[in-house]
C-alpha cells in the first residue's frame, strides 16, 4: 500500500475543514472574530437570542466584463434570512486598496456601497444574513471598450454583476450588430444623479477624442434611471443617443425596497438589493423622493422639449413579472424587486416576461428581443417619420410596416396580434360607409390602418384625435380627403387655450373637431375608446363599437343606443374566433383593456333593452359582456346580472348570482352595502345581517354600517 507524506495529509484535512464561527448572539450584542474577519453586532441588532454561524468559504476566481473580480473567498452568514435592526460592522485587513464587499445575489453579486478601505482595512456595514464575496471593484470607472466610430451603442450597466452584460453581446453580434459597443460602469456608492453627470463628462471626454458619434443605449436597472436623468437635462445632453433608447428593469418610478420599513415587512429574497447597492442613495428611489418626483415630469423622452423632431426617441421598457410570497406590490404585481407600474415609462410597454428581477437581466430570450429592438428603433423616430409620411417624403403604407414589426416585439406571439386586429376588424364593420372614424391612441389606430393596408374598409378615414394636435397631421389629412375647412393660414392661429371657469385645457385637436363635426361632406363617427367624446356638444348614439353623431329612442346615461344595429353587429356581424381561442386572462394587459369596449358596449345594450323591459335579452347581452373581462373583474356584470333577476321576479337566481358577486376579491364596501339593502329587500334579513357583520370586520369605524345592523335588526 502507498503511503503518503504526514504533512501532505494534514494540508488536506484544512483545506476540507470549513472555518466557521458560531454564537448565541442576544440583544446585547456580540464580536465575533474569525480567520482575521471582525463582525461587530451592536446593541439591540437582534431582539430574542439567536444562533449566528459564520463561515468562510473558498469561492471560484473570476473576473467581469464590468471590471469588478471575485477573489476567492466568501463569508455566509446564517441563517440567512435574519434582518439585522442595526447593521453590524465588517473589517477585514486588505491590501487591496479597491477590495470591496458585496451580497450574492441571482447569478452574480452587488458590491455594498457602504464597502471602503482605510488604510488597510476593509470596512461595510451588512444589513442581514446570506453571503457575501470579497471582491475587487474596477481599477477605473467610466466608458469601457470604446473606440472610433460615427455609430455603435452604449450599455449602460446595473449596480448588480454577473456576466448579463458579455452574454448581450454575443447576442447582439450573432443578431447582425456590427458597430462598437461600449460600456458605461459606475461607482455605486453615487448618487443617481452623480453617475448621471459622470456620464456627461465621459461622452464629452470621448467626443473630444472621436469628434461627433450617436449611440444605441441599452440600460440596465439602475442604469436605465442614469441614462434618463441625461437624456432629459437640456443642460447635460449632447445630442449624441439615437432613438433606440432600451431599458431592462429599471424602477423608473421607485420602489418600496428604497425603505427599511418595508424591507422589514417583505418577504421577496432580492428585496435587500438597494440598500445593499446604493446605501443612503437608495432614498432617491422612495416612491416620493425628490429624484421621482422629478423624473415624473420628465418622463417623456420626445423631439419637441429639444424643438428637433430628429431627437425624438423610442423608449421601450423590457419588464418581467413572477410572483413572491409577500403583500408588497413588488412582490404581488412585480418582479420581486420593482412593481410593473414602476417599469411602465409610457403607456404601452411589451408584455412583460414571466421573470424574477434578476432572471430578467440574465434572460437569453429577453436580450434576443433587446438585441431586435435596438436593430428596428436605430432606423428611425416615429415623429421624424410621421413629418416625412406627411410631408410626402415617405409611403403612408411604411407606417404599418413599422408598426407591425413593433408590436410583435411587443407582445411576442401570433395570438395577442391577431385578436388585438379584429378588435380593430369589429371598430371597423362598426361604421358607416365613407365615414370618418376618430381613434384615441395606439391600439385603435395603427392596427384599423394596418387593415385598411390589407384592403379593409378603405371607404373610412381614420383620423386619430391626439395626432389631430399637429398642423402637419392635419394638412396632411386635407390633402386625403379630410373635409376640413380652414386655412394654412387659419391653422397657424389655433393654439392650446385654457378655459378659466371650467379649468380645462381647450386642445388644438378639441377646437379642430368642433370645426369638422360643423361640416355635412362626410359623417362622423367616434370610437368607444375616445375620451368624453360628448364634450363637443352634440348627441352621440352607440352602435356597436362606435359613436354616430345622432340621436334615438332609447337614452342611457347622456347617450342613445340603436339597439336594432348594435344587436346585429354583435351576434351577426362581429367576429370572436381568435378572441375566444384563448383563455382571457392569458391576454396582455392592453388586449384585456381595449376588448373591455365589447364589455362596455353590451352593458350599455343591456340597459337599453332592460328599459324597453326586454329582460330576458337584456339577461343575455350582461351575461355576454362578462365574457369580455377579467374572472376578478366580472363583479360589476354579476351585480346588474343580479338586479335583472330580481326585476323578473326570479329572487333564487338573483340570490345565487349576488353570492357569486360577494366572492370576488375587488367588490368594494359600497356595492356589498347595496346587496346587503337588495337582500333586505327580499326578505332575506338574516343574509343581509351577515354581509354588513362581515363588512364591520373589516371596516370597524364605519358608523352607516352599524346604523343599518341595528335598523335590519329591529325589522326582524
Amino acid at each position: 500500500m502507498k503511503k503518503f507524506p504526514i504533512f501532505l495529509v494534514i494540508l488536506v484535512l484544512l483545506s476540507c475543514t470549513p472555518t466557521y464561527v458560531e454564537s448565541i448572539v442576544t440583544s446585547e450584542g456580540a464580536i465575533l472574530e474569525m480567520d482575521g474577519a471582525r463582525f461587530k453586532i451592536p446593541e439591540n441588532s437582534v431582539w430574542d437570542s439567536i444562533q449566528i454561524r459564520i463561515e468562510k468559504k473558498s469561492v471560484a476566481k473570476k473576473n467581469y466584463e464590468q471590471g469588478y473580480r471575485l477573489k476567492g473567498e466568501s463569508f455566509v452568514i446564517s441563517p440567512e434570512t435574519l434582518f439585522f435592526e442595526k447593521p453590524l460592522w465588517f473589517s477585514l485587513s486588505v491590501k487591496d486598496s479597491n477590495a470591496a464587499l458585496a451580497a450574492k445575489i441571482g447569478s452574480g453579486f452587488v458590491p455594498l456601497a457602504s464597502s471602503v478601505v482605510e488604510g488597510e482595512s476593509l470596512r461595510a456595514q451588512l444589513w442581514h444574513g446570506g453571503e457575501y464575496y470579497l471582491i475587487s471593484k474596477p481599477a477605473a470607472y467610466g466608458i469601457r471598450d470604446h473606440s472610433e466610430t460615427k455609430e455603435g451603442l452604449l450599455i449602460v450597466s446595473d449596480l448588480y454583476v454577473s456576466d448579463y452584460i458579455k452574454n448581450f453581446k454575443k447576442v447582439l453580434r450573432q443578431g447582425g450588430y456590427d458597430f462598437p459597443i461600449w460600456t458605461f460602469v459606475y461607482p455605486n456608492e453615487n448618487s443617481i444623479e452623480e453617475n448621471a453627470l459622470f456620464l456627461t463628462d465621459e461622452l464629452k471626454k470621448l467626443h473630444e477624442l472621436y469628434d461627433e458619434f450617436r449611440l444605441d443605449i441599452v440600460s440596465f436597472g439602475i442604469g436605465g434611471l442614469i441614462t434618463h436623468r441625461y437624456i432629459v437635462d437640456t443642460m447635460t445632453y449632447q445630442r449624441d443617443i439615437s432613438p433606440a433608447v432600451i431599458a431592462v428593469g429599471t424602477p423608473f418610478f421607485g420602489s418600496s425596497f428604497a425603505n427599511i420599513d418595508s424591507i422589514k415587512k417583505a418577504k421577496s429574497p432580492y428585496r435587500y438589493f438597494f440598500v445593499d447597492g446604493m446605501g443612503e442613495n437608495a432614498k432617491d428611489l422612495e416612491p416620493e423622493s425628490d429624484f421621482i418626483t422629478w423624473l415624473k415630469k420628465h418622463k417623456r423622452l420626445r423631439g419637441g422639449w429639444l424643438k428637433d423632431p430628429k431627437e425624438d426617441k423610442n423608449p421601450v421598457s423590457i419588464r418581467g413579472k413572477f410572483g413572491f410570497p409577500g403583500d408588497l406590490t413588488e412582490e404581488k404585481d412585480g418582479d420581486g424587486l420593482i412593481s410593473l407600474f414602476s417599469t411602465k415609462l409610457t403607456p404601452i410597454e411589451p408584455d412583460p416576461f414571466t421573470l424574477s428581477h434578476f432572471d430578467l437581466l440574465e434572460d437569453t430570450d429577453v436580450h434576443e428581443v433587446t438585441s431586435e429592438f435596438v436593430q428596428l428603433y436605430r432606423s428611425f423616430a416615429w415623429m421624424d417619420f410621421f413629418l416625412k409620411v406627411w410631408e410626402e417624403n415617405e409611403p403612408f403604407s411604411k407606417i404599418s410596416e413599422l408598426w407591425e414589426r413593433e408590436i410583435r416585439l411587443h407582445y411576442r406571439n401570433m395570438i395577442d396580434f391577431e385578436i388585438l386586429l379584429e378588435w380593430n376588424d369589429n371598430m371597423l364593420k362598426s361604421v358607416p360607409e365613407d365615414a370618418i372614424l376618430i381613434t384615441n391612441g395606439d391600439n385603435d389606430t395603427y392596427p384599423a390602418w394596418y387593415l385598411q393596408e390589407k384592403g379593409v374598409r378603405n371607404d373610412v378615414l381614420v383620423v386619430n384625435r391626439n395626432l389631430f394636435n399637429l398642423k402637419e397631421y392635419v394638412q396632411f389629412m386635407q390633402k386625403n380627403g379630410l373635409p376640413l375647412e380652414i386655412t394654412q393660414e387659419e391653422l397657424d392661429k389655433v393654439k392650446h387655450s385654457y378655459n378659466k371657469e371650467t379649468r380645462e385645457v381647450i386642445s388644438i385637436s378639441d377646437q379642430l373637431m368642433k370645426l369638422l363635426l360643423k361640416q355635412n361632406k362626410r359623417a362622423v363617427v367616434f370610437s368607444t375608446t375616445v375620451y368624453k367624446p360628448e364634450r363637443y356638444g352634440y348627441p352621440l348614439m352607440l352602435s356597436g363599437v362606435v359613436y354616430e353623431i345622432d340621436e334615438g329612442n332609447i337614452e342611457i346615461n347622456g347617450k342613445y343606443v340603436d339597439v336594432t344595429k348594435t344587436t346585429e353587429l354583435f351576434h351577426k356581424v362581429f367576429s370572436y374566433e381568435k378572441f375566444f381561442s384563448v383563455p382571457f386572462d392569458s391576454l396582455t394587459e392592453d388586449i384585456q383593456y381595449i376588448y373591455s369596449n365589447h364589455a362596455a358596449s353590451l352593458h350599455t345594450l343591456s340597459l337599453a333593452l332592460e328599459k324597453q323591459e326586454y329582460y330576458e335579452e337584456a339577461l343575455e347581452e350582461i351575461q355576454f359582456a362578462q365574457q369580455f373581462t377579467r374572472e376578478n373583474m366580472r363583479y360589476f356584470f354579476y351585480y346588474n346580472e343580479a338586479l335583472m333577476y330580481l326585476k323578473m321576479d326570479k329572487k333564487d337566481k338573483a340570490d345565487s348570482v349576488f353570492r357569486k358577486c360577494l366572492e370576488m376579491p375587488n367588490l368594494d364596501l359600497k356595492m356589498k352595502k347595496q346587496i346587503s339593502n337588495y337582500y333586505y329587500g327580499m326578505d332575506m334579513k338574516e343574509e343581509a345581517i351577515r354581509i354588513l357583520a362581515e363588512c364591520l370586520k373589516e371596516n370597524p369605524r364605519d358608523k352607516e354600517i352599524l346604523e343599518l345592523i341595528q335598523q335590519y335588526q329591529e325589522g326582524l
